[in-house]
């Protein structure tokens, strides 16, 4: 049985899956073959696990490798596919850790099993929701070996392909769309404080939030039940849900509007290329 996973690509997204598993020991390191355009980066990557394979090419590690995480932008993946197609089998076992590409798309240079995913900023604490989606092609042993791993830093939920772009707002967005709405909110507090400064209101918010977050998992609660729980008709609490019931519906639905626009542009983008690539 082949135990060798490739890598292709290492930056932002490659790189934290590959430490991620390494650190956790879901991977021996003498079974991984990583290769990426910067060869600083993969310079850096063998400082804290120098047994890993190194490889030239992409090529190398599709010889190598019957299952890889393809960890590429969209917009590069259709010529990376193509480059190591040759070297697939019907055996190979294709993970894409972006979700921005259509399978079917991708069925149109490699007809075989695979995984299209979106990781997560917040596996790096070994939390978050893993989106995925399996082609037809995915056997079961297939589906265990990605669920045993991104299971391990994350939960994985599995979907329709046409969910994951709503669904993707919730998690891999999540952090950059929660950090600009709380610097916002630290902003706006911080103008109204005499004393406190905005590191420590912010450090004040992200104690809260960790802890709210724990009490609805935890408790089960809805936020319609928190907001009930905290909020007193007539006190601080109510009158703040007021605005932002008001307020808010406005900017998420623009916010929506904004991110599924770009997510099909992107989609397009890439069909294109590799309707291009394949005539």
């Amino acid at each position: 049985m082949n135990k060798n996973i490739g890598f292709i690509g290492i930056g932002n997204v490659g790189s934290m899956l590959l430490n991620k598993f390494l650190e956790l020991n879901l991977l021996e390191e003498k079974n991984v073959y990583v290769t990426n355009r910067s060869k600083e980066k993969l310079n850096n990557i063998l400082k804290s696990y120098p047994k890993l394979n190194v490889c030239d090419t992409n090529i190398q590690v599709a010889e190598k490798c019957k299952n890889v995480f393809l960890c590429v932008e969209p917009l590069n993946l259709p010529n990376v596919l193509v480059e190591i197609e040759p070297y697939l089998s019907d055996d190979s076992y294709i993970m894409v850790s972006t979700t921005m590409v259509a399978n079917e798309d991708l069925c149109k240079i490699h007809n075989g099993k695979i995984t299209i995913f979106m990781p997560t900023l917040i596996s790096l604490v070994s939390m978050g929701v893993t989106l995925a989606y399996h082609n037809e092609k995915v056997t079961s042993d297939d589906k265990n070996l990605f669920e045993s791993l991104l299971g391990n830093i994350s939960e994985v939920n599995i979907l329709h392909e046409e969910d994951i772009r709503i669904a993707q707002n919730m998690t891999a967005s999540f952090p950059g769309f929660f950090a600009a709405i709380m610097q916002e909110f630290v902003k706006s507090a911080t103008q109204h404080s005499k004393s406190v400064s905005s590191e420590d209101l912010e450090h004040m918010l992200l104690v809260s939030l960790e802890g709210a977050a724990r009490l609805l998992l935890e408790r089960n609660l809805s936020f319609e039940e928190t907001i009930n729980k905290v909020s007193t008709k007539g006190g601080i609490t109510y009158e703040g849900v007021k605005v932002y019931k008001e307020k808010l519906p406005a900017v998420f639905d623009y916010a929506f509007e904004a991110t599924i626009k770009r997510y099909d542009d992107i989609i397009e983008n890439t069909s294109n290329i590799i309707n291009e690539i394949i005539i």
